[in-house]
C-alpha cells in the first residue's frame, strides 16, 4: 500500500520507534481530555486476522470479534476517542479486477494444498503469506460500539483520513499505509501490521526523519512519492525511470535530490515542468495520454485540503441519504453501481459444491427486483462485478432484476423506514419476501416465521444451498446446529482444540456457507429488517471441523432435538443430484 519499500527504507535509516499506545494515550491526556486515533478500516482484518490456523479453518467469528472488542475497549478506557475511517469510493476498475483475479488464483493454490490433506499446521505454514484474510468476518459493528464511524464519499478515504486527523489535531493514525508518511499532519503513525493487541504495543514510523533523510519540504514530498510510484503514478511505469537513479539503497536518495532541482512557484509546479518531468520518466517511451492526469492527480492527492461543498459528489443525489444509513447495497443497486461480489476459497474446477454464480446470481437478481419494482420504468436490471466460472476473468456483467409477482414490495421509504409502527406493520411481508428471494417454494410458507429471527438466515441459506445441491442433509444440520450451540453458550469457543487436519469438502463448504449467508443478510438488510434478523455469521471453524469428522458416516439423529424444528430445508427440492 502507497509507496514500495518505503518502510524497509525508514527502518534502515531509523526512521520509526516502539509506541506502547497506552502509555502514549495517557501521556497526551495531560495536554486533551479524550486523545484522537483515527483508524483505518481496511486495517481491522490483518490486525485481528493472525491466526493463520483459524483462517483457514474459517475462522471463529466470537473470537475475532471478542478481541476487537477488547482491543477498543482497552484504547477506549486509556481516555481515547476512536474514530473509524470507511472507504465509500470504491471503483470497479482494471485494478480491482486484476487484484481479485490474483486473489482467485492463490485460492486456488490454497485448494490444491488442503486437498493433498496435510496437517492444518503444515498447510498454515505453507500458505501463511498467502491466505486471505476472512472479509466475511464483519468488524464494523464491533468498531461502531467503540466510536465515531466515518464513510468517506467525496475524497479518497486515505485522504479524507488525513485531513480530518489534521483537522481535529488526533494524536495518531492507525494504518499500514506508506501515504501517511507523505501527508504533512502532525499526528503520530501507528502501523497497523505490527500491533500486539495484548501489549497494546506497536511500530511507529516517523514522518520528519523521513523529511530531513530525504532533504525535501513538504510541498516536495507529494512530488518525490508520486515518482517513486504509487496508486496513481504505478510503480512499473517508473521502473525505467527509477532505474537511472542508482541501485535500490541509493534510489530514494538521488530521486529526492532530482525532486530539489525541480522549480516550485507557490509550492506549485507549473504545467511547461510537468511535461518536462514526464519527458524524462518516459524517455525513449511514448508518453500515455492519461499521464499528465496521473502526475496531477497523485500530487493533488497529498493535499489536506477540504473540498468546497460545490464539488461533493453527492450534491444533488437522490439517493445519498441511503449511505448515511448505510445502506450501501440498495445504494448500489438504485444507482446502478456495481454490486461486488467477492469469493473466498470457492473451486469453479468442479461442481461438486455447485457453481457459486448460479447460486448467488438469482438472490441478487430478486434482491434488485424488490428495490426495482417501484422504478421498472427507468431501469429492470442490476450490474454485477463477479467471476462466473473457472476459465473467465472478473468482470462487470448485467442481469435481469427478477420483480415479485405474488407480493408487492413496499415502497423505498417504507422498507428502510425507522418508525417502529410502520416497521411492525411491515414485517410479515417483509419475511415473505425474504423467503420468496431464497425460493418460490417458501413464498408462502408462513410458519417459516416460527424461526428464532437469530436463525433465519442461516435456515434460509442452508435451504438455499441444499436447493443447488451444494450441501447434503448432515452437512445443514451440523452447521445449524453449531449456530444453535453459539447461541446458548454450549461451548467455550477458546477451549475447543484445532483440527488436526481438514476435510477438503469440508474446506470447500465452510466458506461457500459464510459467503452465501453474506448476501441472505445483504437481503435482510435492504429489506429493512433489524439487526437481530442479520446477526454475525454464526459459525466457528474450529468446532465445525472438528465435528464435521466426528460426524461424517455417522448416524447423529439423536444430536438434532434442538433444531428439529428449524430445519425446513429438509424439504427443499434440489435443482441438482446430491449424494446424501
Amino acid at each position: 500500500m502507497g509507496i514500495r519499500h518505503l518502510h524497509t527504507f525508514m527502518e534502515k535509516n531509523g526512521g520509526f520507534y516502539t509506541v506502547n499506545m497506552e502509555r502514549e494515550i495517557l501521556e497526551a491526556k495531560k495536554f486533551t481530555e479524550n486523545p484522537l486515533l483515527v483508524i483505518d478500516m481496511k486495517v481491522l482484518h490483518p490486525i485481528f486476522g493472525t491466526d493463520k490456523r483459524s483462517l483457514l479453518c474459517g475462522g471463529q467469528f466470537s473470537v475475532v470479534e471478542h478481541m476487537a472488542d477488547t482491543f477498543f475497549k482497552r484504547l477506549t478506557d486509556a481516555g481515547a476517542e476512536l474514530v473509524f475511517y470507511y472507504d465509500g469510493t470504491l471503483k470497479m476498475n482494471d485494478k480491482w479486477i486484476a487484484n481479485q483475479n490474483e486473489k482467485y488464483d492463490r485460492m486456488i493454490s490454497i485448494l490444491d494444498g488442503i486437498d493433498a490433506e496435510p496437517s492444518l499446521k503444515e498447510a498454515a505454514d505453507k500458505f501463511e503469506q498467502t491466505i486471505p484474510y476472512n472479509t466475511c468476518i464483519k468488524l464494523k459493528n464491533v468498531a461502531k460500539r467503540h466510536g465515531k464511524f466515518i464513510v468517506s464519499k467525496d475524497l479518497k478515504c486515505d485522504q479524507a483520513l488525513a485531513i480530518y486527523a489534521t483537522k481535529f489535531k488526533a494524536l495518531a493514525v492507525v494504518t499500514h499505509d506508506t501515504d501517511f508518511l507523505i501527508f504533512e499532519g502532525r499526528w503520530q503513525l501507528w502501523h497497523a501490521n505490527h500491533i500486539d493487541v495484548n501489549k497494546l504495543i506497536t511500530k511507529a514510523y516517523c514522518k520528519q526523519v523521513l523529511l530531513c533523510t530525504l532533504g525535501l519540504q513538504w510541498p516536495q514530498m507529494a512530488i518525490w512519492a508520486t515518482l517513486a510510484g504509487n496508486s496513481f503514478f504505478k510503480y512499473d511505469e517508473l521502473v525505467p525511470f527509477l532505474s537511472e537513479f542508482g541501485p535500490n539503497n541509493q534510489k530514494f536518495y538521488r530521486l529526492a535530490k532530482y525532486v530539489r532541482q525541480l522549480p516550485l512557484r507557490n509550492g506549485k509546479l507549473d504545467d511547461d515542468t510537468v511535461h518536462s518531468i514526464l519527458a524524462r520518466v518516459y524517455w525513449n517511451r511514448q508518453v500515455p495520454p492519461e499521464a499528465y492526469d496521473w502526475f496531477r492527480q497523485s500530487v493533488a492527492f497529498y493535499q489536506l485540503n477540504e473540498p468546497s461543498k460545490d464539488s461533493q459528489q453527492n450534491d444533488g443525489d437522490p439517493f445519498a441519504h441511503l449511505l448515511e444509513d448505510e445502506h450501501y447495497v440498495t445504494y448500489s443497486i438504485l444507482t446502478d453501481k456495481p454490486h461486488t461480489c467477492t469469493i473466498l476459497f470457492f473451486d469453479y474446477r468442479t461442481s461438486e459444491i455447485g457453481n457459486y454464480y448460479e447460486i448467488i446470481e438469482p438472490i441478487i437478481a430478486r434482491m434488485a427486483g424488490i428495490l426495482l419494482y417501484h422504478h421498472k420504468e427507468e431501469r429492470q436490471d442490476v450490474t454485477l462485478a463477479i467471476k462466473r466460472n473457472h476459465h473467465e476473468s472478473h468482470s462487470v456483467v448485467t442481469v435481469p432484476a427478477t420483480f415479485p409477482t405474488a407480493i408487492t414490495p413496499p415502497p423505498l421509504i417504507e422498507l428502510i423506514s425507522k418508525d417502529e409502527r410502520v416497521q411492525a406493520s411491515l414485517l410479515e411481508r417483509k419475511l415473505q419476501l425474504w423467503r420468496w428471494v431464497c425460493s418460490d417454494d417458501l413464498l408462502d410458507v408462513e410458519q417459516f416465521n416460527t424461526v428464532p429471527p437469530a436463525f433465519m438466515c442461516t435456515v434460509l441459506t442452508l435451504y438455499r444451498l441444499r436447493q443447488c445441491g451444494a450441501i447434503r442433509i448432515f452437512e445443514a444440520d451440523l452447521l445449524l446446529l453449531i449456530a444453535q450451540q453459539l447461541s446458548k453458550g454450549v461451548f467455550d469457543l477458546t477451549l475447543e482444540p484445532y483440527p488436526q487436519r481438514l476435510n477438503p469438502r469440508a474446506f470447500r463448504l465452510a466458506f461457500v456457507f459464510q459467503n452465501v449467508y453474506h448476501h441472505m443478510a445483504r437481503v435482510a438488510k435492504v429489506l429493512g429488517l433489524s439487526e437481530e434478523y442479520r446477526p454475525m455469521t454464526p459459525y466457528d471453524g474450529h468446532r465445525f471441523h472438528n465435528m464435521y469428522n466426528v460426524w461424517t458416516g455417522m448416524n447423529v439423529e439423536s444430536e438434532f432435538q434442538p433444531i428439529e424444528e428449524w430445519r425446513f430445508y429438509k424439504h427443499a427440492k434440489s435443482h441438482a443430484v446430491q449424494n446424501e
